[in-house]
This record gives structure tokens, sequence and C-alpha cells, in this order.
């Protein structure tokens, strides 16, 4: 195994998601063998490969002479299990570049970033192929499926090159990833869904009806939830020429409002097409947070 070692990626604290898996919740699709049961189906049952042990493997699969000689548990894999594609979209537009007004900190696309790092390795860890999209008003950046360790560096070296810049047009790039995606299977997003208008619901829509699941990990900083406590303030549209001087306290109960209006909005809407959300904050740890999602989502399956 390559050492995936990056600013991007904690591996002491993403022992928390040591049995965490990112399962479909219908068949996978891919080339090669992996842990996920897949729509083939065929009289061969041949062997393929091995991979780790994991808590919930059949015990019935591993290899006993394998862990005779190394001391390691393995289970077989047999060419009836296909691998996951696992497809990341993060917005990399200018509002992902927030990083807060009264007390700085890390921005939502940094904190964006990290979930998809931490998610990148937990499918190359499976075996898994995983691709990542930067997406703005266009798509940015592609780079296609692969189950490697050298494809998970170049991964993590793309989002850690990202830049929060431009506008936003994630229903133009979805349909652009939909045209490249080979495969179904996992769509992750990572935004902040400022921008979440028809061609977006649209985009989503084609992906639910060819059978992929898609998580939405919605991105916010705590400011963003509650204004910051200050006697003035000037409040800028971060993808146009839009500002305002306003009393956050005199706005702030209407601001908070329809800020949680669109919270819910946006998870009513993804809700209703089988889509799996979930509020991201940058002030928590990215991998206590992602183990609370699986939890979660496990306890649905």
């Amino acid at each position: 195994m390559a050492d995936p070692a990056h600013p991007l990626l904690d591996l002491t604290r993403m022992e928390v998601l040591r049995r965490v898996r990112l399962r479909p919740s219908g068949s996978a699709e891919g080339h090669f063998s992996g842990p996920h049961k897949s729509h083939y189906r065929g009289a061969a049952v041949e062997f393929a490969d091995y991979r780790e042990y994991v808590d919930g493997d059949d015990i019935r699969l591993v290899d006993w002479k394998v862990f005779a000689r190394s001391d390691r548990y393995v289970v077989r894999l047999y060419e009836a299990e296909r691998n996951l594609f696992t497809y990341l979209l993060l917005d990399a537009s200018a509002s992902m570049g927030f990083a807060g007004a009264a007390a700085p900190s890390e921005s939502k696309l940094v904190f964006g970033s990290r979930l998809a790092a931490a998610l990148a390795y937990l499918a190359v860890r499976e075996g898994d192929e995983v691709g990542l999209t930067l997406a703005g008003d266009r798509l940015r950046d592609f780079h296609s499926p692969r189950a490697s360790w050298p494809h998970l560096r170049v991964l993590l070296d793309a989002l850690g090159e990202a830049r929060a810049a431009g506008g936003t047009d994630l229903g133009c790039c979805l349909g652009e990833l939909f045209a490249r995606a080979s495969r179904r299977g996992v769509l992750v997003v990572l935004s902040d869904f400022l921008e979440h208008g028809p061609d977006f619901w649209k985009a989503i829509d084609l992906f639910r009806v060819s059978r992929f699941d898609v998580l939405f990990f919605h991105v916010v900083h705590p400011e963003e939830l509650d204004l910051p406590r200050l006697p003035s303030a000037r409040f800028l549209d971060s993808e146009g020429d839009g500002q305002f001087l306003a009393e956050p306290e005199v706005v702030r109960e209407l601001y908070r409002e329809r800020f949680a209006r669109f919270l819910v909005e946006v998870e009513a809407a993804a809700r209703a097409r089988g889509c799996d959300w979930y509020l991201a904050r940058t002030d928590a740890d990215p991998y206590a947070f992602l183990q609370r999602c699986f939890l979660a989502r496990e306890a649905v399956r």
C-alpha cells in the first residue's frame, strides 16, 4: 500500500471509521472483484482475489491457510462479487470559500475536501473505484474512477489544490458528470447548495432513474446558521456584486428563519428523491461526523 498521508487526511483520527464501509443501497456495478454484491449473476463463482476481513463479513469466507502463514485475516472474493463505483462531486464555487467573519475558521471548501478525502480513502481501502469532480459554474476538474493507492494520491492532491472561485451551476456540472459516468454506483455531492434550481434537480433525477445511490453532504459554516454578535456588518454576495449594511441583531430572527427554511427545502427535495441528506457543519470533527452518518445509514438499511 502506498503511503496516503496528506494534510487533508488524518489517518489516526480515521480510526473511528475502521469498520465503516460505503455500501450501495442497490446493486453494484464495476469491472473488478470487490466486496459488494453485483446484479451480474451466473453459474461461475470462481475465486478472484483477496481483501482484508472486516467485522460483518461471513466467517466462512476467511482463508485460514493465509491466516496460518501470515497471521492476517483475509476473505476470498469471487467473480459474483464486483466493486463499487463512487463519484465524488465537490462544489468549489466562491461561496464555498466562506470561513466566517467574526471568528474565521476552516472554510466550507476545506471541510468538504476533508470529507471527500476520507470517503475516497474508504473506497480505495475496500478495493472500490472512486472518482472526483470539482464543480463551479462549469466542470473544472474530472478524475475518472480508479481503485489504487496512487490514484488516491492524485485525488488528494487535486483536493489540496482546489480553490473556491467563480459562480455555481451544479446542474450543468452534474449533467456533464452523468454523461461521463461509465457505470452506475454511488454519487456523493458536497456543497452548500446555495444554487439548487430546477436544472440541478433534473440532473439528480437522471442519476436516480439510472439507479445511482445519491448522498448529499450539505456543508455550512456556524455563522451561516446563526449570525455573529456584531454591532454592524456588511453582507456580501460571494458570487456577485450585491452588498448591504445591516445590524445583525435587527435581521437575526428573519435570517435564521429563512436559512432554516432553506435547509428544510433542500433536505425535503433530496429525501423525496430517495437521496440521503446530511448537514455537515464545518466546526464538527469530520471523521466522527462521517461515522454518525454511516451509522444512521446502516440503521435505515
